[in-house]
């Protein structure tokens, strides 16, 4: 038996919410899109981010997407996010790094703002619902990729990607309504 078209592991998604169709879809896709996002960010953890945020775009708007279209559709949704994570990264710190680890000739000042953010930062993980915590844990403090996060949790990997996404929603607002952006 041939195995099933990216066509109609959409259809099968959009129409029967068959979770198995979507994870066979996101499996075809994670590797070609990482290394296109590695090429585009020529950085390896940038490209797990935005490959991350693609999927959680993905699963957001796979409803209006033509199912013969899904592979150019996906990769112009990795271009559009990796294009919206190098804007980004110009106005959002490191946020999630746990360790202070500045050079010892950084002015105090420089460094008790960084010591500052990093407790802020874990503060601000403990406000989020469990689940994203857990979820942003496992990702940023422990390095798992998406499907060792799915099966530590023992959750779909689409659940893991909507909880990772929530849970940097929610940091970012609470970073900008800190910081008046």
């Amino acid at each position: 038996m041939t195995p099933p078209t990216d066509a109609e592991l959409v259809e099968r998604f959009v129409r029967q919410r068959e979770a198995a169709a979507l994870e066979e879809l996101l499996r075809r896709y994670e590797e070609p899109l990482f290394r296109f996002l590695y090429g585009v960010l020529r950085d390896h953890h940038a490209a797990e981010d935005v490959l991350q945020e693609t999927f959680v775009q993905a699963l957001r708007s796979l409803e209006g997407v033509r199912p013969e279209g899904i592979r150019g559709w996906l990769f112009t949704v990795a271009h559009q996010q990796a294009a919206l994570w190098k804007r980004r990264r110009r106005n959002w710190p490191a946020l999630l790094a746990e360790d202070v680890d500045l050079p010892s000739t950084a002015a105090p000042e420089a460094e008790l703002e960084q010591a500052e953010e990093s407790v802020w930062i874990r503060q601000s993980l403990r406000l989020l619902p469990v689940v994203q915590q857990e979820a942003l844990h496992a990702r940023y403090y422990e390095g798992k990729k998406f499907r060792e996060i799915a099966a530590s949790l023992g959750c779909p990997l689409g659940t893991v990607l909507a909880r990772l996404h929530a849970g940097l929603k929610k940091l970012r607002q609470m970073w900008e309504e800190r910081h008046g952006r």
